[in-house]
């Protein structure tokens, strides 16, 4: 265990945090020191958009507009009008039709229409440059074939992938191999072969995708389809459009067939219900009772069931007509029953009526005739006369069924005349009148209600006859388009892509950079201030042409050697500004040179900035304290024995062991010879006493001392001075142990006075606008091209 230090002279409060907040110019800085990375994904992504870009399929787009009507808008001339619409029950009837549109069922429809199963290998070429009108059977085995032309010429066989012939036939003719069928073209190429296969309908079913999207405020879709040949394009869309047209009639039909399922059923129960109520009459009038009565009385009955049977048929014709007619004044002759009507009319007595009504359905079919299927617009001269004489016909149909009226009510008063007679003769058995009148109401409501079903069925059976499709085809496929690439909005993508993953990295590979880098790291992470930025060093070699060659090892004396070079000024204001917190009340005089790990720089600033005091007309005495690795001996050129060992033994004193003027105004103490306890002898009341010695006689005691965390030495060493100078090598001095560093020194009381940021690249973007004042003053002070050049330098991917 090292003893600890008996006093500790100097308290080093921990200063506030001098750091400030991010700029933008420090975020520019870390893109800056991690350009390569920056430029190397930008380009690799780039590439790769350009890349793929150049491998983008081409593809074909077409166009086809489909309306979609009521689905009863057809009949509505034929029928009763619907109380609610048929579109009214759908929750949105365009956007039903589009989901048809791309189900399975339709898809299915145009895949055996079309013969998607079968593909050219490989699926970028299109297939329709070899076969058109191709058919393929559901029974049709997966697999590969081949389509072989005779020499290039006008015969062609299909083979199977063992080379057997499935069928054979001339361009321009139907090449029939039993499960596929097509009309061959002329071969597309030089090549005589060509790679065919034919795969499961569930492949070629997922690939189908309609894009279907309704036009605003009308019953018009416009559907689209990419594919790759275009050829098929216009085939597919034509096709899935017909597919849904007779769909859309099918569902019409269907429910027409379901309606009349469910009226038959109803009709047969009231049929039954009608018959029972006529043999309830039969069987009472052939009772008894009915027997027991007198002539009279039997003839009443008779003639007055006669009676209610024939009021019955003129009140219903006067229903009929007096309905048509008000519907004919108020609603028009478009919205009046005129199937009921002429159903529910006997012809003998109605045969003008009929007659109309026959006259005015032949118009109105003339009239969607020329609509649907002439494709005449309403203003159309034929059109026009079609409607004058409906509305004509309506005026007719409207004045005989009045007359018509009047001749019914006529007959109605006389029958009702007689009835009234009839029942004043009846009064004498009233409860067989009224038993019978019972069974004959009953018989009325049952005739009403099998009357209505039989109309309503009459109805479900011309909706399923008239039912025709309702989608129609405004704009056929006629052709498709290629689909302009968007090459340049994916390369610029890609790159924009590459540019945010690259600064995404840089940041990142700062994040993980934990090294100290710039001055703002030193001073917000240790609390302490920058004394000095040192750029890299360039040793000199006393051997070379001009003395200012790179040498390759040694500790440079640069302040010594080439006082002019820009690390001799930033080595002055590393002296100016460590002097200036010197005091007459706390004198700077002993100052420590130490850093927190080893190879970061402090004997190299210890003995310049010795040097650079020397140098202002100082006494400076220059201690290698570093009992283990001491290097300042060979940097003087002095014998490392005696030294700093012998002293502290007391095997030398100081007129042997320190070497006076080894430079003007600087003496050097070398270390001496490698003690086995070098931590014991520097924590010695002797190496204490040799320090006040030699306070008395130099102005400045410099002191080079091994790593803080590395051994114990430095700080035991430190707390013996005035302070300590932490040398910090910049991008390589860990910003955890710099921080332990501070901390330890601060547990032993130890003044801290800063830091000294070594080897910092004069290209670096942290730290070039402080530095480029020192080369700019510099007579030989460096080029931009040559700071260009060292910058990219360090880019390896450019060297």
């Amino acid at each position: 265990m090292t003893p600890e230090p008996t006093h500790r002279p100097h308290a080093d409060l921990e200063p506030d945090n001098l750091g400030s907040s991010p700029h933008l110019s420090d975020y520019w800085h870390i893109i800056s020191r991690h350009l390569w990375l920056v430029l190397v994904i930008f380009t690799i992504t780039t590439a790769s958009s350009i890349w793929a870009v150049s491998r983008q399929d081409v593809s074909y787009q077409g166009w086809i507009s489909l309306q979609v009507n009521n689905p009863l808008e057809r009949q509505r001339g034929l029928v009763a009008r619907p109380g609610v619409s048929a579109r009214d029950i759908f929750v949105d009837p365009m956007l039903s039709e589009i989901q048809v549109l791309n189900s399975s069922t339709i898809k299915s429809v145009v895949i055996d229409s079309v013969g998607l199963r079968l593909r050219r290998i490989p699926s970028t070429e299109a297939r329709s440059e070899l076969a058109r009108d191709i058919r393929v059977d559901d029974s049709a085995l997966d697999g590969r074939y081949r389509l072989v032309y005779a020499d290039g010429g006008p015969l062609a066989e299909f083979q199977d992938a063992s080379g057997t012939v499935l069928g054979s036939a001339q361009v321009g003719e139907l090449l029939d191999a039993g499960f596929v069928r097509f009309v061959l073209r002329a071969p597309p190429g030089e090549s005589n072969a060509y790679e065919l296969e034919i795969v499961p309908s569930m492949d070629v079913l997922n690939e189908l995708v309609f894009a279907s999207a309704p036009r605003e405020s009308t019953n018009i879709i416009d559907v689209s389809f990419i594919h790759g040949d275009a050829g098929i394009v216009p085939e597919v869309l034509n096709e899935a459009g017909a597919a849904l047209r007779e769909k859309g009639a099918e569902r019409v039909r269907q429910s027409a067939q379901s309606d009349m399922d469910f009226i038959n059923e109803r009709m047969a129960e009231a049929r039954a219900k009608l018959d029972a109520s006529i043999e309830a009459i039969r069987d009472f009038k052939t009772s008894r009772e009915f027997l027991n009565l007198s002539a009279r009385e039997q003839q009443l009955v008779t003639r007055s069931q006669q009676l209610d049977d024939e009021l019955d048929r003129w009140d219903s014709q006067r229903v009929v007509l007096s309905e048509l007619s008000r519907s004919i004044d108020v609603e028009g002759i478009r919205s009046a029953d005129l199937v009921s009507a002429k159903t529910e009319l006997p012809g003998a007595m109605n045969a003008e009526v009929r007659n109309i009504i026959d006259a005015i359905q032949d118009k109105l079919g003339e009239e969607r005739r020329l609509i649907s299927e002439d494709r005449k617009n309403e203003m159309h001269p034929e059109v026009v006369a079609a409607r004058s004489e409906i509305e004509e016909l309506g005026r007719q149909l409207a004045d005989g069924a009045r007359a018509t009226l009047r001749v019914i009510e006529g007959e109605l008063s006389d029958l009702a005349a007689r009835r009234a007679e009839l029942r004043e003769e009846q009064q004498d058995f009233p409860a067989l009148e009224s038993e019978l009148g019972t069974l004959e109401s009953q018989r009325v409501i049952d005739h009403e209600s099998y009357q209505f079903l039989l109309s309503q069925f009459y109805q479900a059976q011309i909706t399923q006859a008239a039912a025709s499709p309702y989608v129609d085809i405004l704009d056929p496929a006629v052709g498709a388009f290629e689909i302009q690439s968007r090459g340049r909005v994916n390369v610029f993508l890609g790159a924009l892509l590459g540019l945010i993953l690259g600064v995404g990295a840089a940041f990142f590979f700062e994040y993980l950079d934990r090294t100290v880098r710039t001055s703002s790291d030193v001073e917000s992470l240790l609390g302490i201030p920058v004394l000095g930025v040192i750029p890299r060093l360039r040793r000199l070699d006393p051997t070379g042409e001009d003395g200012m060659q790179l040498a390759g090892r040694g500790v440079p004396l640069l302040v010594a050697q080439d006082p002019l070079d820009p690390a001799a000024e930033a080595y002055r204001n590393l002296r100016m500004n460590l002097m200036f917190m010197s005091s007459e009340e706390a004198p700077i005089r002993t100052v420590l040179f130490s850093s927190p790990g080893p190879s970061e720089g402090k004997s190299t600033t210890a003995v310049n900035f010795a040097v650079m005091l020397a140098q202002q007309g100082q006494r400076v005495l220059m201690i290698d304290a570093d009992l283990r690795r001491p290097s300042l001996h060979r940097a003087l050129d002095v014998l490392r024995e005696p030294g700093l060992t012998n002293l502290i033994t007391g095997d030398a004193d100081p007129r042997e062991t320190v070497r006076p003027n080894v430079l003007p105004n600087l003496d050097f103490l070398p270390s001496g010879p490698f003690p086995p306890n070098p931590s014991e002898l520097l924590n010695s009341n002797v190496m204490a006493r040799i320090i006040e010695e030699f306070e008395g006689r130099y102005d400045h005691i410099i002191i080079d001392s091994p790593p803080i965390l590395a051994v114990t030495d430095a700080a035991i060493l430190a707390v013996h001075t005035d302070g300590v100078v932490l040398v910090l090598r910049s991008g390589e001095t860990e910003q955890r142990t710099s921080e332990r560093s501070v901390e330890q020194l601060r547990r032993l009381g130890v003044r801290v006075f800063g830091a000294v940021l070594n080897e910092v690249s004069a290209s670096s973007p942290d730290e070039s606008d402080y530095l480029q004042y020192y080369y700019s003053y510099h007579p030989t002070g460096v080029s931009g091209f040559q700071r260009l050049r060292e910058g990219l330098t360090r880019v390896k991917f450019f060297v």
